[in-house]
């Protein structure tokens, strides 16, 4: 807790801001899996296994996730590259 008012506060800590981003885009980028991962189930659901009769809906609603599916394993690449170069900054040697 007392680290955490000391980063609001804008004193000096040991925490290193580069690590913190990449911590804050791994967890981002687990969050863009996640939304894939169900957007793809929806996908399955809406258009390979229909629970009721195939309707127009079903269609549209399918591709609708297959789009969010496709962005969002884009911004899990994207997080995932951030995340690896934060932890490559965070472990040099300043000069």
């Amino acid at each position: 807790m007392h680290r955490l008012l000391r980063l609001v506060a804008g004193r000096p800590s040991s925490l290193d801001p580069s690590r913190l981003l990449a911590v804050v885009a791994a967890i981002k980028a687990g969050l863009w899996l996640v939304a894939g991962l169900v957007s793809g189930l929806l996908v399955y659901w809406l258009y390979f296994r229909p629970v009721y009769e195939e309707d127009w809906t079903a269609t549209i609603g399918s591709v609708i996730c297959a789009g969010l599916t496709l962005y969002a394993a884009l911004g899990c690449i994207n997080n995932l590259g951030q995340a690896y170069l934060s932890f490559g900054k965070s472990h040099r040697p300043a000069r």
